[in-house]
């Protein structure tokens, strides 16, 4: 027979690579198990899933939202979620990122429950809780390490080795699993036709660097965009295009158009459908200061992309195994960037053949041989 596995999220909403990481997960694994889905908050635009969806809706109404507004409901989130366990009875709990997760194993303290309790961490805890919500870093320290939690999974072995070595977790209570993605989906998804600023991404003359990710401090944006005006200087014929939306998109136009850029430089805001863009595209660049494992850098790789991206803790490195499968540059270093930026729009052969090994690279992610892990994991309960 088989067993009930409960997914347990902040949310599904779009936008969020974690998210994206557990709705390809769902969608494999609910060919083995019965899949149950916990979120705390509930959108109307929610990644797809396979499962019966729960939802504490903590964010829904005028009275959800005062209660939140008093932090009403982190004092009782724990009985909520023990609640919903109750209700499935499920054989398995897989909780997902940091804030969630400890009310999860509080779920598990309290009451006691007997039931395995995986959590997966989503990113690097010691530069993403080092200004906001250090208080994490302790809660972490204090709760990962306590017997109700079975196995800690981290998105990364730099982010497994952190855990092990900064926050003193035994070494057989961690285990890396990477995020996996559905490639047979992205192939179909690209070969959609319509597409924003048709005449630029048809235009084979020009060189379009593209990337994704929230518009916010920690993704190195303004970086990018100084390493686009030393590029442009060179290779007039280039795009630099974003995709993503987020709080410092007004500031970061506003540094473009100081630059002179504003009609080279492209914000799309987010899209359901960004493969079709990035097939459309030439050269994938990230720019971000810390990450967990950047699920972009991996979807970027499937649409055979060649990639340049910082060397930033966490993943990158991992992803691009130390600079075989793309370039990776110093972090907040825009001339850097912008000489990586040179060396492949000038040289079409070097291009092709990143493509290549980029669509080569990809093939490790694949999601049917990540499930794989998972299901061994599982099983081992």
């Amino acid at each position: 027979m088989k067993k009930k596995v409960l997914i347990v999220i902040h949310s599904l909403k779009r936008g969020g690579g974690a998210e994206r990481a557990i709705s390809n997960l769902t969608t494999h694994l609910s060919k083995n198990y019965y899949i149950f889905i916990l979120t705390i908050h509930d959108f109307k635009n929610l990644y797809p899933f396979k499962g019966n969806y729960y939802s504490l809706r903590e964010n829904i109404g005028l009275r959800g939202k005062i209660l939140s507004l008093f932090k009403f409901y982190t004092f009782i989130r724990p009985f909520r979620i023990y609640k919903i366990i109750k209700k499935i009875s499920p054989d398995i709990i897989l909780s997902n990122m940091d804030l969630t997760n400890i009310y999860s194993i509080l779920s598990k303290f309290l009451f006691r429950f007997k039931i395995p309790l995986i959590v997966s961490t989503h990113t690097n805890p010691k530069i993403a809780y080092k200004q906001r919500k250090n208080y994490l870093n302790l809660l972490l320290k204090l709760f990962y390490s306590s017997k109700v939690v079975d196995k800690i999974i981290t998105i990364s072995k730099e982010v497994q080795n952190i855990f092990h070595t900064k926050y003193g977790i035994r070494k057989n209570k961690l285990e890396t699993i990477y995020n996996g993605i559905n490639i047979a989906k992205i192939k179909e998804m690209k070969k959609e036709i319509y597409l924003e600023f048709e005449k630029i991404f048809n235009d084979d003359d020009l060189i379009k660097f593209i990337t994704i990710g929230r518009l916010i401090e920690s993704k190195g944006h303004r970086y990018l965009i100084k390493a686009f005006s030393i590029l442009k200087k060179v290779v007039p014929n280039s795009k630099l295009i974003f995709i993503g939306d987020g709080p410092l998109k007004n500031e970061l136009e506003l540094y473009t158009k100081n630059k002179n850029l504003d009609e080279d430089v492209i914000f799309l805001g987010f899209k359901k459908n960004p493969f079709k863009y990035l097939e459309k595209s030439n050269i994938f660049v990230f720019s971000s200061l810390y990450e967990g494992l950047p699920m972009v850098l991996i979807e970027a790789l499937a649409c055979g992309l060649p990639i340049i991206s910082t060397n930033c803790e966490t993943g990158p490195s991992e992803i691009l195994d130390n600079g075989r499968y793309g370039f990776l540059v110093n972090v907040k270093d825009s001339e850097d960037l912008a000489e990586k930026m040179m060396i492949l729009a000038r040289d079409k052969k070097l291009l092709k053949r990143y493509s290549e090994i980029s669509l080569k690279r990809a093939e490790f992610f694949n999601i049917e041989r990540i499930n794989s892990y998972w299901i061994n994991l599982l099983e081992s309960f």
